[in-house]
């Protein structure tokens, strides 16, 4: 999987330089949301009286969510082509390592293009399958939130919130539905608004549009849909365990299912926004926030995102830097592989 790494030019350094401020500016409002009412001798006891015998099964099971996105990633996959396990499981760690170090969530274009690169695949395709996933991810724990919100004694407005979401990720799941059973529609209604824009603009849309449709293809009967959502249900569920050994090493009062569900799912949707390398500021804000519903308190809470944000950090760096090894590259042709095909991307 070696990649030969070209010499960036001034507009490359500009443009990284502009995308780096960019995300640290994001991070920072962040952080200064998460951390604007803590006490930080609170949360300097939350991290004494914690019971870190709990953390310690949190690393073998991040590596493991790993792998069981590499696994879903080749269901995803299966329209464009079937790379083996071991590609897919390296540059599945070497993405999230780079989401880990870089800022931007730039790991979700390097994955992709290491993919296609070591398989000779359509890059289009890959990215549209990478793209499927995230449609997934939403879908899913939009519906495990609405869920476990609707099952399980709650507050009303969680109950609420549940319904709402609940209600979004069945539209999400129908209008994935609709494109794959009507392409040529939606791929002519693509091409049509494409066609006022200039060519360098149009062009790359339509042929990601062509990409994605064919990529949905592997949603050839409802039985692959099934299939591809069971998978997402096994990933996040496997998440959530994350957060359930947090609540026993921090000794929260927070109900274990719903919490972790909750949780996982606001964390999700905060940590989606790009910013600075490792989700630093979104992932404690998500944190915040999601353990607000619950009551508790920010100094806690934050004290809570602290170690499991480093435990995740520590997990997911030794899994990448492991498949670096195994592949024989290094972070720096990872990050020009970025920056020369994450551009065209």
């Amino acid at each position: 999987m070696a990649v030969v790494a070209p010499a960036p030019g001034g507009h490359a350094v500009k443009r990284r330089g502009l995308r780096l401020a960019f995300s640290l500016a994001i991070s920072a409002v962040f952080l200064a949301a998460a951390v604007r009412n803590v006490d930080w001798n609170e949360a300097g006891a939350a991290l004494r009286t914690a019971n870190y015998l709990y953390i310690l099964p949190m690393l073998p099971v991040t590596v493991w969510t790993l792998y069981i996105r590499a696994q879903r990633w080749r269901v995803f996959l299966r329209a464009v082509g079937v790379p083996p396990m071991r590609i897919l499981v390296a540059a599945t760690n070497i993405g999230f390592m780079a989401n880990m170090v870089l800022p931007l969530r730039v790991g979700e274009v390097v994955r992709p293009v290491l993919v296609s690169r070591r398989e000779g695949l359509p890059l289009s395709g890959v990215l549209a399958s990478a793209l499927l996933e995230r449609i997934f991810d939403m879908f899913t724990i939009l519906f495990l939130f609405g869920v476990a919100a609707s099952i399980v004694p709650v507050s009303d407005e969680i109950r609420q919130w549940g319904g709402m979401l609940t209600g979004v990720a069945v539209t999400v799941g129908g209008a994935v539905a609709l494109v794959r059973w009507q392409e040529d529609l939606a791929l002519g209604l693509v091409r049509r608004i494409c066609g006022v824009l200039p060519p360098r603009l149009g062009q790359p849309v339509v042929g990601f549009a062509a990409g994605f449709v064919k990529a949905l293809g592997m949603l050839d009967r409802p039985a692959s849909f099934v299939r591809a959502f069971a998978w997402s249900l096994y990933l996040w569920v496997a998440i959530a365990t994350l957060y359930v050994f947090a609540f026993l090493a921090f000794h929260l009062a927070v109900p274990m299912l719903v919490g972790a569900v909750v949780l996982t799912a606001v964390v999700a949707i905060a940590v989606s926004v790009p910013s600075a390398p490792g989700y630093i500021g979104s992932f404690q804000l998500g944190c915040v926030l999601g353990l607000a519903i619950f009551a508790v308190a920010e100094s806690e809470a934050l004290a809570f995102s602290i170690v499991v944000h480093l435990t995740q950090f520590v997990a997911v760096i030794g899994a990448g830097l492991y498949s670096l090894w195994t592949e024989n590259v290094s972070l720096r042709e990872v990050e020009s592989v970025e920056q020369r095909d994450g551009a065209m991307a």
